[in-house]
């Protein structure tokens, strides 16, 4: 989620006078308070270290940390959980607190305004703020004033009960009331149910997982899906420490297209009892008859020779079940599988599982730990047991 950028501001009515950079300079002091605040995220306390020493020494601006750290654009990635939990509330206009409080640009310009007035001039537009840390020393007491207002605002009641956090883990409880009854049980504060099947092997798993830095007018998640066996990864782990994966099948649920898109579910509002509906039924029509059936091994063994891993709006034809039919399956099970997964996908792909299956034929191959396309460990698998691709035989 971009917040803001410099190239937002240098374009169309940009005073022509001044250089593209001066468009961030309001994004570069909100940036430096938050580093003195210690709101920044930890991709730049691991990446950016250098840029952040010499902010924090004010050897440089928040500008410059942004031009140079940032790329001129302003993300939820450069900020921490709870930074972002403010930035979503007080930088973006149109929010509860912005309507209770102000907003940053709103209290920028008044500021500046003020600034000018008091001085006898006035600015050419915003963008003539000089970028200094003088000017930083004139908006850093309200960011501590809005940000300690924004603490105690979200504290009560109600803006707790709207807090995202809330709203998701209310979406996770509802769930729950009808998910416990088919025997999942709760984890994660129910944001994950598990169930095992009646081999007492066979996991499987929905998970509801939070999009990131959603806010309390926009709280999305998405709805996974996993099955797994403690067999299997038993079985690979003694093959090969890379192979320690329990894996079967990964999922979501996607639009019922090939390819398509997992959907992203709004909890917000009054709109959380819809997506909850709507879950519910795609979970009770299009999941549990998969969960149904890999409860029963030679049927899902039967149907993944046939068919592949393909299930409409859960998952497209992946070669992660390769290893189930290999542990489990005949060999003709498994070959038929491979067959399909490799006629599945397109030509490149296919001349690079047929590069992988001859390294492995002349003893040539890197290793398992070694991938260079998504699939390949699977399928140097497959190979190493014997299977062929099509026409190797």
């Amino acid at each position: 989620m971009a917040y803001d950028r410099v190239d937002w501001h240098s374009g169309g009515d940009y005073p022509d006078d001044l250089p593209p950079e001066n468009g961030g300079t309001h994004i570069g002091i909100f940036l430096a308070w938050a580093a003195e605040k210690g709101l920044i995220g930890e991709f730049h306390q691991e990446e950016s270290q250098e840029h952040l020493t010499r902010l924090q020494q004010r050897n440089g601006t928040g500008r410059d940390f942004l031009l140079e750290a940032c790329d001129g654009k302003f993300w939820d990635e450069d900020l921490n959980e709870e930074g972002n939990g403010f930035a979503v509330d007080y930088y973006v206009g149109d929010s509860p607190f912005n309507q209770a409080f102000s907003s940053y640009l709103d209290d920028y310009c008044r500021i500046f305004n003020q600034h000018a007035e008091a001085n006898g001039f006035e600015y050419p537009s915003t963008y003539h703020v000089e970028d200094s840390w003088e000017n930083y020393e004139r908006v850093r007491p309200v960011l501590e004033q809005r940000f300690a207002e924004w603490q105690e605002w979200r504290q009560l009641e109600a803006n707790r009960r709207l807090d995202p956090k809330e709203q998701f883990r209310a979406a996770c409880q509802a769930a729950g009331e009808w998910l416990q009854p088919l025997g999942f049980k709760a984890s994660r504060q129910g944001s994950l149910w598990k169930k095992t099947a009646a081999d007492k092997d066979t996991v499987f798993t929905l998970a509801f997982e939070a999009e990131p830095y959603n806010s309390r007018a926009d709280v999305r998640m998405t709805v996974q899906l996993r099955i797994g066996s403690k067999a299997l990864k038993k079985w690979g782990t003694a093959l090969d420490p890379v192979l320690a994966d329990d894996a079967i099948l990964y999922g979501a649920l996607r639009r019922s297209v090939k390819h398509g898109d997992t959907i992203v579910w709004q909890l917000a509002g009054n709109q959380a009892a819809t997506a909850l509906e709507n879950i519910r039924t795609m979970v009770e029509q299009q999941v549990l008859p998969v969960f149904e059936l890999f409860s029963d091994r030679p049927r899902a063994l039967a149907h993944l020779a046939a068919q592949g891993s393909g299930f409409p709006g859960i998952s497209d034809l992946e070669s992660t079940p390769m290893a189930y039919l290999l542990c489990f399956g005949t060999r003709e099970q498994a070959q038929s599988f491979l067959d399909l997964y490799i006629a599945s996908r397109p030509s490149p792909w296919r001349r690079n599982i047929m590069e992988t299956f001859a390294q492995v034929q002349a003893g040539t191959d890197p290793g398992l730990r070694f991938q260079s396309y998504s699939g390949e460990l699977h399928m140097k698998l497959a190979f190493s047991q014997g299977l062929l691709p099509p026409g190797a035989g």
